[in-house]
């Protein structure tokens, strides 16, 4: 009886530990990206100074973030980097952004790790995000 008990009790510590791991698998960072992004592409400013403070306070954020850790920045860019790809995709023409969003998020769209991004780049980068009028 008491091994049934022993082996049952380690079965479901076995089970808290897996799921405890699956939350786990995903890094904080990533999950910060993806739910920042949203909120991000989600808002609605009253004024252009507000957005402007806006994009200045996630500004700071992101790169407080590399001076911290640079390490988690890199999850956090390419999380972000994904979360507005996939946005981009399903937008289309419905979406109604500002010209700061696109100039500002067009820096997800070109994110590559420890490399230099040229002006050219970041250019084609906002065309291909700005919104196609027909």
């Amino acid at each position: 009886m008491r091994l049934r008990v022993q082996i049952v009790a380690l079965f479901a510590l076995g089970v808290i530990t897996k799921i405890s791991a699956q939350d786990n698998e995903i890094p904080f960072y990533e999950k910060q990206a993806r739910k920042d992004a949203q909120h991000e592409q989600l808002s609605v400013f009253f004024s252009m100074e507000d957005e402007k403070d806006f994009w200045k306070d996630q500004t700071s954020y992101e790169n407080d973030l590399k001076t911290q850790d640079n390490a988690s920045y890199h999850i956090y860019m390419k999380a972000k980097q994904s979360a507005y790809s996939e946005h981009a995709q399903s937008c289309g023409n419905h979406c109604e952004h500002s010209d700061y969003y696109y100039q500002r998020t067009s820096l997800y769209f070109t994110y590559k790790a420890k490399q230099d991004i040229s002006k050219e780049a970041i250019v084609e980068a906002q065309q291909i995000a700005s919104p196609r009028i027909l």
